[in-house]
């Protein structure tokens, strides 16, 4: 019993630890692998709808993009985290379009120049050789985000939504090995049942 006491203070140490790695977010400057991901309440985004393509200039929504799993990569050309993950967004385009998932990169650039910005992003499609969906991101959807699920504005965040809509998952800051647990979430919401989205 004795032992058992004296075992305490080191088991809260370690539930402390995995508490604050399930709720934490890492930052764009050397995030803790642990601190990444982050379960937001389930929600819908109210104001958040739609944008326009970088490439063509036509308008991408979420009404459209309804029956298909969606990953949000909000990123910027000009951050070395959010470049160092772009060819593994590409290999997941490649590895999961086929089954339902669309991909949907929202740039967030240096510049209010919006000419600038287009072009930063069309260089970084050409340079990674981007097969997905590119856009300018908007700003209400980091309002949404801070207000419904506290995410707090780092670069890259990755925001995953079911086929019915709903944020089902978030990753603030995407450090080295946590590829592999947006693949799996992925793969999960892939395997849910396609239900009629209403």
């Amino acid at each position: 019993m004795r032992g058992l006491r004296n075992a305490w203070p080191a088991l809260l140490a370690v539930l402390g630890l995995v508490l604050a790695g399930c709720n934490g977010s890492g930052d764009d400057g050397g995030a803790d692998p642990d601190a990444a991901y982050v379960t937001p309440p389930l929600f819908r985004f109210l104001r958040f709808a739609s944008v326009v393509r970088t490439d063509d200039g036509s308008e991408v929504t979420l009404k459209g993009l309804a029956g298909r799993v969606v990953m949000l990569d909000m990123f910027g050309t000009w951050s070395p985290h959010c470049r160092r993950i772009a060819p593994v967004l590409v290999s997941q385009h490649q590895r999961f379009h086929e089954q339902g998932l669309e991909i949907v990169g929202l740039a967030y650039e240096q510049t209010d120049d919006t000419a600038q910005a287009t072009r930063a992003v069309e260089a970084f499609r050409s340079e990674f050789r981007v097969p997905f969906i590119l856009a300018l991101g908007p700003e209400v959807l980091w309002e949404e985000l801070r207000d419904s699920a506290g995410v707090r504005g780092v670069l890259p965040t990755i925001v995953l939504l079911d086929r019915q809509g709903v944020v089902r998952d978030v990753f603030e800051g995407l450090p080295p090995g946590h590829e592999a647990v947006v693949a799996d979430r992925l793969e999960r919401l892939l395997a849910e049942p396609a239900v009629p989205v209403p």
